[in-house]
């Protein structure tokens, strides 16, 4: 009798550690540095910069160093960046597009904005096309506490190629789709925006470590992401969803 209720009760734990797993999310902390540059024979001193990432089945949240949060839910196709000094927050939705449609929806019927609008449309979809190709160079190194293996990411857009140096790990597990979108929330709707997302799916495993190199006006900008924690654990309540008493403000002015 006692063996059954101890096999009984061995079943329900290994149930209740499977299904915690099954609907756990994930907690990533990186460290960004970014070397000093000039742009415009402006000096841009060095930076260091933590952000902290949750990732869910349904919603990505990354919390900013300068006190904000992009919270980006899929179904809704939607993100939300809320600023946590004001305790407001505004709604964006996924791609270039339908922003630069919201930033004049004010007055349907002034032809300047409008005639502005297809203009900066034009404009926007030109500089923001891109082409993206990953390259597995095989080459492997421990990162941090984990074994990683090299990948170059090279993205081709109208405003100049910028190349990524990314390890990643298999020795971490999860979905890193939500992430990618997250990040890239602007592209959303862009031609080429599957194809990154296919071609970073190529990628196994989590990146622990990028090193990025890309031209802003004639200058290139170092900045380097590394990752310093990786918990995977059920996010705290209210993690995925706009704080209460937070005022929704518009995302471009009155």
């Amino acid at each position: 009798m006692k063996t059954k209720f101890s096999v009984r009760i061995g079943l329900a734990i290994i149930f209740l550690l499977l299904s915690a797993a099954a609907f756990a999310d994930t907690y990533m902390k990186q460290v960004r540095q970014t070397d000093p540059f000039t742009v415009m024979g402006q000096v841009q001193p060095a930076k260091t910069e933590t952000v902290e990432i949750w990732l869910g089945a349904e919603a990505t949240r990354i919390n900013n160093p300068d006190r904000t949060s992009t919270l980006v839910i899929f179904n809704e196709q939607k993100a939300y960046i809320m600023n946590h000094v004001d305790r407001s927050y505004a709604e964006m939705p996924l791609g270039i597009d339908k922003i630069i449609e919201e930033a004049v929806a004010t007055d349907d019927n002034d032809k300047d904005s409008q005639a502005g609008a297809a203009a900066m449309r034009g404009m926007m979809t030109a500089m923001m096309q891109f082409e993206v190709s990953l390259k597995d160079t095989g080459e492997q190194q421990k990162i941090g506490a984990w074994q990683a293996r090299k990948y170059m990411l090279t993205t081709k857009t109208g405003m100049g190629t910028s190349t990524s140096e990314i390890w990643a790990t298999e020795a971490l597990r999860v979905d890193m789709t939500g992430y990618w979108k997250a990040t890239n929330a602007m592209l959303a709707r862009q031609k080429g925006f599957a194809d990154m997302v296919a071609e970073m799916a190529k990628i196994r495993g989590v990146v622990v470590k990028t090193i990025s190199r890309s031209q802003a006006m004639g200058s290139e900008v170092k900045s380097t992401e590394e990752l310093v924690e990786f918990v995977t654990k059920p996010a705290p309540a209210g993690v995925f969803a706009i704080p209460p008493g937070y005022r929704k403000v518009p995302m471009f002015g009155e």
